[in-house]
């Protein structure tokens, strides 16, 4: 799948990103794109909701055969700017981030001449990729790797100065430049740095700051430490010496308007101060969510159709209740009367709920045709007064409902899937139908009679439930109803996998997978390994993204589902259902029905389903290797786990850091996060969307069924060799690129070859 478009989901599925793949020989980041990249930096480095940044935001264009830096206020100028000059590139003024790049020989070797030795061939000879130039050098003493473009050290054996950490009195690593290990040793929670020449300790760390108790950054200085942790929410300095929080910014109440958060403090009074100037606002103790203080109304006493005042408690509300003659007090979120001081003889009432008592029937009956789907029934004699109920009604896609043996039959053409046991109102030998799946009614040769309201259980069901399905079972049931070169046949145990890993109901992601591939048989399906039509936007469904296999898709869903839709942290959670799913999943308002009830089809619901245990999300999941070679570059300072830090439990442990900038070894990914080897060899993973994949590209654009040939020889030719093949969605690390219109690349199998390069994009 193409990273970009990992990197950004949650904004994607607001509809932010829609714009077309990068090219492949010189990459650009949309202006969309880069916005959006912009403001989740932001909120990343802990920034207020409402905060603006107070420098100029601009986009220069620097050359390496010159000292020109030209600045645009628009990315599109300086892109275009610099396409016409020669080894050029665009760096965002903000964040340092290359955004587009002519360079094919970024990094430079240089080598110290030793005195009385001739100089070295290698010196001042120029490398396409961090790694060539790495393998090349780094058994060749005194030697340094640059980056061309800014003259920083990348990497370095000539030790001017030693980083040695906690409880070590030998360097962890060595430097040639100071900035470059402070950077290193900032990165750690506590580390000196020493001058070998001068036996002197240059710089110490005496305080760490930590951001949502996550390790950020150590300084010398309380002063430093508290200017850097001043600009982000939730932080905190702690004085190494003795272990205590010396100073903090940690939220402790939020602030909400209208259901906005607009504002969070640590301190209750701070809180109250700002809440108390202000209208419809609610304070909430973040540890408890404990209510400290609302002025929004919860309540207003109605006399008639008429409002007379509001409350923000209901004591209040039926104290004044009472002074007022035919008054009831009515509950705001749910509009239902709590209290009335008299009984009315008026009811309306919406699907048998009662919403409104009158004492008057002309009063109940301005108020009822105000609304739709409701009846005036009189509440001494049960008399039906009043209806504006629909007298015929159709099922939004043709289906009834039937009972037999005690469970409900959906009937749908020559179709019939047992859904459920019935609801007590639903009987054999009856036919029933509803507008919206919910709001059933019984089918009389009269007209049509509301009788209740029930949708199909698995609508409710916890998503993060397991499944009562085995793998073989599922691969029984994608068999018998699939055609043969469904591309789900045989997919059981990714579905179970997944389950095991993200802890997502099976059952639920094979309905999923069945509705929106057409069983399996969908162009994206076949040629984009994209079961769930992720990114196939209304408007442009041929942005569907492109997945590395099947079973990374489904893993990747399972991931995307859990952690945005059924985690309560989630972005679009709405609760933990399919219900709760339909409010931002999908436009069409019958999704939920339409996925509970391929569910029916594969399993009758049972009441038991629901006692199935909760999973949680597991820190060991399926991994994804990148081919060899891979790196990444990180777009802001890293912190590496001992696994994914997503998974539900005792967080993971925090194993060291990457500073800002620096490009390292990326060995694949589990969904959401890259597996990553730091310097000191241990492995860990990272949030991928901090991280710039530096030279992987996708396999993309490639005709359905068909393959892209690498060819082995020097020189690239369609004659050459045929040494392996791979398909759309298929990652490549490049070694070279010569910009003749291939690309020479290595795959998973780590064979080397010659691609076209029509047929790669580049990946970030």
């Amino acid at each position: 799948m193409n990273r970009q478009q990992m990197m950004f989901f949650a904004l994607t599925m607001a509809g932010v990103l829609t714009s077309s793949p990068m090219a492949a020989q010189a990459f650009t980041i949309p202006q969309s794109v880069y916005s959006a990249w912009q403001t989740r930096t932001r909120s990343f480095d802990g920034m207020s909701r409402t905060a603006t940044t107070s420098h100029t935001h601009t986009f220069e264009v620097r050359t390496l055969h010159s000292a020109l830096v030209k600045s645009f206020s628009t990315l599109g100028a300086a892109v275009t700017y610099a396409k016409s000059k020669k080894d050029a590139a665009v760096i965002d003024s903000l964040s340092g981030a290359v955004l587009y790049t002519t360079i094919r020989n970024l990094y430079k070797v240089q080598v110290e001449q030793v005195k009385g030795s001739a100089p070295s061939s290698l010196n001042n000879t120029y490398f396409p990729s961090f790694s060539d130039a790495l393998t090349t050098i780094q058994q060749i003493p005194n030697a340094s790797i640059l980056n061309r473009l800014t003259g920083s050290v990348l990497w370095s054996n000539a030790a001017n100065y030693w980083v040695i950490t906690q409880g070590s009195t030998v360097p962890a690593a060595t430097y040639q430049s100071l900035s470059d290990a402070m950077t290193a040793a900032q990165g750690q929670k506590n580390a000196t740095i020493e001058s070998p020449e001068t036996q002197t300790t240059v710089w110490q760390a005496n305080y760490q700051v930590l951001v949502g108790g996550v390790f950020t950054k150590s300084f010398k200085t309380l002063s430093d430490a508290k200017a850097y942790a001043v600009n982000s929410e939730n932080a905190e300095v702690v004085a190494i010496a003795t272990g205590k929080d010396v100073w903090d910014n940690i939220a402790r109440y939020d602030v909400y308007q209208n259901g906005a958060l607009i504002q969070q403090f640590s301190q209750e009074s701070e809180a109250l101060s700002f809440a108390k100037t202000l209208s419809n606002v609610t304070v909430v103790q973040i540890s408890s969510q404990a209510t400290v203080f609302t002025n929004v109304p919860q309540y207003f006493v109605e006399v008639g159709a008429k409002v007379m005042q509001s409350f923000t408690a209901l004591p209040p509300a039926i104290a004044y209740a009472k002074t007022q003659s035919g008054a009831v007090v009515i509950q705001i979120n749910n509009n239902q009367i709590v209290w009335s001081g008299a009984t009315g003889t008026y009811g309306v009432y919406r699907y048998l709920q009662l919403v409104r008592s009158f004492s008057t029937l002309s009063a109940a009956q301005a108020y009822a045709k105000t609304l739709d789907h409701v009846q005036i029934v009189n509440t001494i004699t049960q008399q039906v007064l009043y209806s504006n109920y629909p007298t015929f009604v159709k099922t939004p896609y043709g289906d009834t409902l039937t009972v037999q043996n005690g469970l409900i039959v959906d009937n749908w053409g020559k179709l019939s899937i047992t859904w459920a046991p019935a609801p007590p109102f639903m009987t054999s030998g009856n036919t029933y139908v509803s507008p919206d799946y919910n709001h059933w009614y019984k089918v009389l040769p009269s007209g049509d009679k509301y009788v209740g309201s029930w949708e199909n259980p698995y609508q409710t069901l916890n998503l993060e439930t397991s499944s009562t399905m085995t793998a073989s079972q599922i691969n029984r049931f994608i068999a018998t109803h699939a055609v043969s070169t469904s591309v789900l046949q045989g997919t059981g145990k990714y579905f179970i996998e997944a389950q095991d890993a993200y802890g997502v109901n099976a059952e639920y992601l094979v309905a999923h997978a069945i509705i929106e591939s057409a069983w399996g048989t969908s162009y994206f399906a076949t040629n984009r390994d994209n079961l769930f039509g992720y990114e196939a936007y209304t408007t442009n469904p041929n942005a569907a993204a492109t997945f590395r296999s099947i079973e990374y898709d489904i893993n990747f869903q399972a991931w995307f589902v859990r952690n945005s839709y059924l985690n309560q942290t989630g972005s679009f959670y709405n609760g933990p259902n399919l219900d709760g799913m339909n409010v931002d999943y999908a436009t069409d308002p019958y999704w939920a029905s339409s996925i509970g009830r391929i569910m029916s089809e594969i399993a009758t619901y049972s009441p038991s389903m629901a006692a199935q245990p909760l999973l949680s999300e597991q820190a060991v999941r399926p991994f994804f290797a990148y081919p060899p070679g891979a790196t990444g570059q990180a777009v802001t300072t890293l912190s590496v786990y001992e696994a994914p830090a997503d998974a539900q439990g005792t967080a993971p442990k925090v194993i060291g850091s990457i500073a800002k900038g620096t490009i390292f070894p990326t060995l694949g990914d589990s969904p959401g996060w890259d597996k990553v080897k730091l310097t000191n060899g241990v492995v860990g993973f990272v949030n991928w969307n901090n991280v710039s994949l530096q030279n992987m590209v996708e396999v993309t654009g490639i005709d359905a069924g068909s393959v892209l040939n690498l060819r082995s020889s020097q020189v690239a030719s369609t004659t050459a060799n045929i040494v392996d093949t791979v398909t759309n969605g298929t990652y490549l690390v490049v070694l070279k690129s010569p910009g003749n219109g291939w690309d020479y690349v290595v795959d998973g199998a780590g064979k080397q070859g010659w691609v076209a390069s029509q047929y790669v994009q580049v990946i970030h």
